[in-house]
């Protein structure tokens, strides 16, 4: 069953990772210089708008982190629990 997990944990990462890429491309290519990347999230709100579709993005990227967290505390649980001394 961890095994699943791991997959499901790197899956979620690489998911995470490319919605960033993708919305990075999107806010350079309508902002400009303007844009900051540690104000990732916020500036893709603002330039996407006039399409609520792109900003689906926003969200597929949130969840994935999400998915990130609640995997490695699922693998990390059974370790806590039974640590071998």
């Amino acid at each position: 069953m961890e095994t699943v997990a791991v997959v499901l944990l790197f899956a979620a990462v690489l998911l995470a990772l490319a919605s960033r890429a993708a919305m990075k491309r999107f806010v350079a290519r309508r902002l400009g210089a303007a844009a900051n990347d540690a104000l990732l999230e916020i500036d893709f709100w603002k330039a996407s708008s006039e399409k609520p579709v792109m900003r689906c993005l926003l969200f597929v990227e949130l969840l994935s982190w999400v998915a990130v967290a609640l995997l490695v505390a699922r693998l990390a649980v059974p370790v806590i629990q039974h640590p071998k001394v």
